[in-house]
Order: C-alpha cells, then structure tokens, then sequence
C-alpha cells in the first residue's frame, strides 16, 4: 500500500494551525494492552525497542594505573556491604598491595594470586607476564546502579542479564543516567526489536517475562 505523505507546513485556513502526518513505525505488533512504566536509565545511547535488563547488585568497574609497570590484572566478585566509591589498590612490594576503602580507611592487605575479602569487596588480583612493582595502583570504582535498567546481556552478572522490558523511546544517558520509559507488557514485533548480540532470539524470546511477547514477521520497515 502506497501513503500519500504531506509535508507539515501552515494551513491556509487558520494560520496558527499545523498539519503533519503520523508514520508509525512497527514496534508494536498486537493488540494486547501496553503496560509502561517510567524508569531511569542508567548508561548508554538507547532506541526505541532496546530490550532492557534491571540492574538489581552494585557495578564495579577497575581502572589500572597508567605508569603501572607490571601486566596483571584485577577482578571483582560479589561482596555484601560494598561502599559506593573509590577503593584504591597501592603495590607495597610485586606481591602486596595496600588497599584503602572510599572512605580513605586502610583494608586488610591483598595478596596477588589470592582472594580478598574485607571492608565491603572482594576481588583478586592475578600476576601477569611482568611483574608488580611497588606504586602500582588500581582503582576499583563502585557504583550504585541498582534498579535502573541498561540493554540487557546475556553474559551480565549484575542482574540485567535478566530481559524484562522494551524501551518505549530513545534515551541518551551517555553522560550519566536518564529518565525514560518502558514497555513492561506488550506484543512486539521481534524484526523491530534492538537487543544485545550476546543474544539469539530464540533464547530472547523464552526469557522474556510473561506479558512481553516477541512474534515472528516478515518485515520492520516503516509503511511508504
């Protein structure tokens, strides 16, 4: 089918008033109700139709010191009691590290090849190829996003690799968290959808929440 499309511009009748023409795109694909919700969105640059995974433990991140001389590496594993901010990794000697909570407060010291648990975090730091050298550092930032929603991952492990809505309109939370909102009951088409390519869709599809339904089409492309 073929829309005539007609450019808005001013009505020759009443002046002030607009005419423009409503092209729906084809996200949504049924006609079960559509339940939303507002959300914060905590990173990232979103269209319309990203699946979204909630966020539901605290995020940590790791940045290593930029004149480091050794090559290892720190994870971070799940610890309860976790302090929002800025822990610090300090290299005493190629095998310990100092370690100082956001607060400025002195940790127990790590061990390099062994795992750490105290003050809130835990994580372990592996040797590499090179050696530690002392003034080595790590900071180990983190952050509290719990309850706000990122494009789910399969692989995640701070709760949004759980798939649990449709993003209802683009959200830019590059430069930090952004209100949005979201689509938590829906049919939808799955040629439409945007989701991670850590996903297939089959797998998608079943662990979507009951009421969020992905259905096969032939084509997402707008009408013409």
């Amino acid at each position: 089918m073929s829309l005539s499309i007609i450019p808005s511009g001013p009505n020759s009748v009443a002046p002030f008033a607009r005419a423009e023409t409503f092209v729906p795109d084809q996200l949504i694909a049924g006609h079960l109700n559509l339940i939303t919700q507002d959300i914060l969105v905590a990173a990232g640059r979103l269209l319309r139709g990203t699946i979204l995974g909630r966020i539901s433990a605290f995020g940590a991140t790791v940045a290593a010191g930029s004149s480091n001389k050794g090559n290892g590496t720190v994870a971070v594993t799940q610890a309860s009691g976790e302090k929002i901010g800025a822990y610090a990794l300090v290299a005493a000697s190629d095998t310990k590290f100092n370690v100082t909570d956001p607060s400025g407060a002195a940790l127990a010291d790590a061990t390099v090849g062994a795992d750490y648990n105290a003050g809130g975090i835990a994580f372990k730091i592996s040797a590499g190829t090179t050696a530690f050298a002392s003034g080595d550092s790590f900071t180990v930032t983190v952050a509290d996003g719990v309850g706000s929603f990122v494009k789910s991952v399969k692989t995640a492990t701070d709760g949004s690799q759980n798939p649990v809505a449709v993003l209802v309109d683009d959200v830019d939370a590059t430069a930090g968290p952004r209100p949005g909102s979201a689509y938590f009951m829906g049919e939808f088409n799955a040629r439409a959808i945007i989701f991670d390519p850590s996903w297939a869709l089959d797998n998608l599809r079943a662990s979507l929440p009951n009421g969020v339904y992905l259905k096969s089409s032939v084509s997402a492309a707008d009408p013409t």
